[in-house]
């Protein structure tokens, strides 16, 4: 008897180290990857019937090493830049970088433009409120923080964001997409945009975006109590010498998502100002965690988007307020 519970001690400890060292593999691929670059995935409609069209580029994994046949959750990354008279760069080099970084982690990654303040001389029209619910809109604006012209702009870029997701989603089979883990990232009005496709798309009666993960690279939107309960989890980094997005408006952020039982984390990164160049994300460390923002926000994607991965969320030792030291660069 006594050498079956020995016996059965030694079968449940080896579970044990096999499941452990599963979680563990599968929380870190390695995966190689393929592009498609100008991906037409929409039109957007501007005054006098122009239509602009929207393209994308697409960061696909193929193989994972230590995960074939694996699925691959999408992430819509929106570049910064985008409310003003020019369309956002898809092809800027920490762009590119965070793109190319999340692909070889398994992520599909899908790089997009969307409308802005000015096309070829025309501007972007609402294509899902009427004008009376447009200027109800701006109304509800113009008791904000930022101009109202900011807040149609993002308005724009979230119909805009909605066809993307429509367009990932009629190719989930095609690039093996993990569609029940859908998350969107951006710097500046990337990180707006992607705020409030999740946290004001059913009250702007655009859709609910149904998404798992969000992470918000000095961003915001408004108002702040749009955000419900369960929502999607959320992830900002933010500056404190931030010139655009006011530093205590994140702790507003994170006030909310508290209030609502929405699982909210903050990197803060202070004396850093607005913008990829200064927040240098890439050589820039998290205190306590031996790892930079970039790769603090892979795990977070890592935990939220594969949960069954075993990625755990916050960084170990870590709660839901974290800190950063000076980047590499700034030391030297």
């Amino acid at each position: 008897m006594k050498r079956l519970e020995r016996c059965g001690r030694l079968a449940a400890l080896w579970w044990l180290l096999v499941m452990l060292a599963c979680r563990a593999h599968a929380a870190q691929l390695s995966c190689e990857y393929r592009t498609q670059l100008d991906q037409l995935y929409a039109y957007g409609q501007m005054e006098q019937g122009v239509q602009m069209p929207l393209r994308l580029d697409a960061y696909l994994p193929t193989t994972c090493s230590n995960a074939p046949g694996v699925m691959h959750p999408p992430v819509m990354l929106l570049p910064g830049g985008g409310f003003g008279d020019t369309v956002v760069g898809k092809r800027q080099p920490p762009i590119v970088q965070m793109a190319v970084e999340l692909a070889r982690a398994g992520f599909a990654v899908f790089v997009a433009e969307y409308r802005p303040r000015l096309w070829h001389d025309v501007a972007p029209v609402s294509e899902t409120m009427t004008p009376d619910e447009l200027e109800a809109y701006k109304a509800l604006a113009a008791q904000g923080p930022y101009p109202v012209s900011t807040a149609v702009e993002a308005l724009m870029a979230v119909e805009d964001a909605f066809k993307l997701q429509a367009w990932i989603r009629s190719r989930g089979a095609d690039d093996q997409l993990d569609l029940a883990a859908f998350g969107m990232m951006g710097p500046s009005s990337g990180a707006t945009t992607s705020l409030s496709m999740a946290y004001m798309g059913d009250n702007l009666g655009v859709g609910d975006a149904g998404l798992h993960a969000v992470v918000d690279l000095w961003g915001d939107f408004f108002p702040h109590e749009t955000m419900m309960p369960g929502e999607a989890p959320l992830l900002v980094v933010a500056g404190t010498a931030d010139a655009l997005i006011d530093y205590p408006l994140t702790t507003d952020t994170m006030h909310r998502a508290f209030l609502t039982g929405v699982d909210a984390s903050r990197i803060t990164m202070p004396g850093v100002g607005h913008g990829l160049v200064d927040a240098d994300i890439f050589n820039r460390m998290v205190d306590g965690t031996g790892m930079t923002v970039f790769e603090v926000i892979v795990q977070f994607l890592e935990a939220r988007l594969r949960p069954l991965g075993g990625q755990v969320w916050p960084p170990a030792g870590q709660g839901n307020e974290m800190t950063t030291a000076p980047s590499a660069a700034a030391s030297r």
